[in-house]
């Protein structure tokens, strides 16, 4: 969307245990045998606002590379931000893991993957490792979103507590309405403000369920992770906290971590110039320096 991939991916569509209809773009592989990325992607964004990494990851791994846009956001029409409850996210990402490992006979050969994600999808690759730490061979975490500098009022808060009892399904705005957030690149921010794809709003059980999931990656024991992580953070932040973040890695991550601050960087590392800093650092994950 923002910034043309190396490769175009193919759109595909996946359906999910509870009949749920997921779209998504692939990158298929090129090298057999290259363990399977799955990339997830931001709260409000989509799986088309990185498309140029996800071609690039794929292109230097050799591996095939699936983003499926959440359930309810993206190309995903129906229940816009709305999940049924929070379990239901990491059940998808395991499907899609289950979908990616199935051998010529049809069976689950519950064969590992790599796991990338971007602000809230970091957030959600996080939990998923720390629930599944034999199926995940490297992860990559880019601003993930477990300790949010923006949030809502507290009086906004109190809403969504009494709408969890009466009306779970009522939509509130997610505070990121300025493009401004996520990236000080003019050209991106333009199309932020117009994609018609970007989530804006989000449902009280959406919002309740992302900030136990929250919750739960931040109360972590220590060296509970043990996957080789890399985290990136951009220095200029203004949506996660960059030092809880860094000391939430530096107790939890026991598998090795590659740390790195991307100078003068905002939020979206996909939109910042120069790109070389960040270039270098997918180069080395998607090749399997994750350690």
């Amino acid at each position: 969307m923002i910034r043309p991939p190396e490769q175009p991916p193919e759109i595909r569509e996946w359906v999910m245990s509870d009949g749920a209809r997921l779209r998504g773009r692939t990158w298929p592989a090129a090298k057999p045998g290259r363990t399977p990325i799955l990339y997830f992607h931001g709260i409000q964004s989509h799986g088309g606002w990185y498309e140029w990494s996800a071609a690039r990851l794929a292109r230097v791994s050799g591996a095939a590379v699936v983003m499926v846009d959440r359930r309810g956001s993206g190309m995903n029409r129906d229940a816009r931000g709305d999940v049924p409850d929070g379990g239901r996210w990491l059940a998808d990402v395991s499907e899609l893991a289950d979908a990616l490992s199935v051998d010529a006979a049809g069976a689950v050969n519950a064969a590992r993957v790599r796991l990338a994600g971007v602000s809230w999808g970091g957030k959600l690759a996080a939990a998923w490792a720390l629930a599944n730490p034999g199926r995940v061979e490297a992860l990559l975490l880019l601003a993930p979103g477990i300790f949010p500098r923006v949030d809502v009022s507290f009086a906004r808060k109190i809403e969504i507590g009494v709408s969890l009892v009466s009306n779970p399904t009522r939509a509130f705005e997610i505070p990121l309405s300025d493009p401004a957030l996520f990236t000080s690149n003019a050209a991106a921010q333009s199309a932020i403000a117009a994609d018609p794809l970007k989530l804006t709003h989000a449902t009280a059980r959406f919002l309740y369920h992302s900030a136990r999931m929250d919750r739960m990656c931040a109360r972590a024991r220590a060296g509970a992770l043990h996957v080789p992580t890399t985290l990136l953070l951009a220095e200029r932040d203004r949506i996660i906290r960059n030092r809880e973040t860094r000391q939430w890695a530096e107790r939890v991550c026991a598998g090795g971590l590659r740390l790195r601050e991307l100078a003068g960087a905002e939020h979206t590392l996909e939109f910042e110039e120069p790109t070389a800093e960040f270039e270098a650092e997918l180069d080395r994950w998607a090749a399997g320096g994750g350690d």
